[in-house]
Parts: C-alpha cells; sequence; structure tokens
C-alpha cells in the first residue's frame, strides 16, 4: 500500500527509481540540488551535463489496459527500446497500471512489453494522482 501511495504520488524510491549511477537531473528531482549556493563534490559534474544535455530522463507511464508493469518492463517508442520501467503497480485510485520509467527518448508510440506483449502506454510527467483524482498530463 505504501509502494502504491508513493507512486501515485510520483516520488523516487532509492534503489529503483535513483541510486549514487543516476544524476539528480536522471531522476526528475533537480529542484533538490542547489548549483549557486555553496561548492560540493560532484558540482561541476552537474553543471557539464546541464550543459550538454540530459541523456536520460524519468518520466510517467500509464497504461489504461489490461495488465500491470512492474521494475524492469521494457518500454518501446516506435518499435526500439527506448528504456525500462524502474517502479511500476496498479493504481487503485486510477483504476490502471501506472510506472515510473528511465527512457532516452519521449517521442514516438509508446509500448510496454507484457509477458511477451506489446500494450499501448502514455508517456505522461508525474505525479500521477493528486487530491484523490488524475493529476498526470502528457509530456
Amino acid at each position: 500500500m505504501r509502494d502504491t501511495l508513493r507512486l501515485e504520488a510520483g516520488f523516487n524510491l532509492y534503489g529503483n527509481d535513483m541510486d549514487e549511477s543516476v544524476t539528480p537531473w536522471e531522476s526528475a528531482i533537480a529542484f533538490a540540488v542547489s548549483l549557486s549556493e555553496r561548492d560540493f563534490i560532484g558540482r561541476d559534474a552537474l553543471l557539464a551535463q546541464r550543459e550538454r544535455g540530459v541523456q536520460r530522463r524519468l518520466v510517467g507511464v500509464v497504461l489504461e489496459g489490461k495488465g500491470v508493469m512492474r521494475a524492469g518492463a521494457e518500454i518501446l517508442l516506435d518499435g526500439q527500446l527506448a528504456g525500462h520501467a524502474t517502479s511500476g503497480a496498479f493504481s487503485p485510485t486510477l483504476g490502471h497500471s501506472i510506472a515510473l520509467a528511465r527512457l532516452d527518448r519521449t517521442d514516438g508510440v509508446a509500448e510496454v512489453v507484457l509477458r511477451g506483449r506489446r500494450l499501448q502506454v502514455k508517456i505522461v510527467k508525474p505525479p500521477f494522482v493528486r487530491n484523490n483524482t488524475r493529476a498526470h498530463r502528457a509530456l
């Protein structure tokens, strides 16, 4: 239940959606980092990545058909692998499956591979639910 609430709110879980191998820009938590207030280890790397542009980004994925997305599910864009779900569950509030996924692009027709089947999904901006109602919107 706690994991479902966290996912509906669009919150990251350390070890799934973020860890030491991804930056705040790649985990949709850039708001938590101030690059101007003080110097810190990794600041130069974050500045460089911001200048270069972020290659991967954490987005929301909504499956309105039958099935439940879980961590590791492949996300395809125009039939090509674009990334994987980092967290996924059935949303009782929305009545269908939702997931956070790290993708290297977000344009094109999106599908998730579940049990060998390709199912169409929507790429959205979390949170999925706010004040007990649908809150996600298209990217």
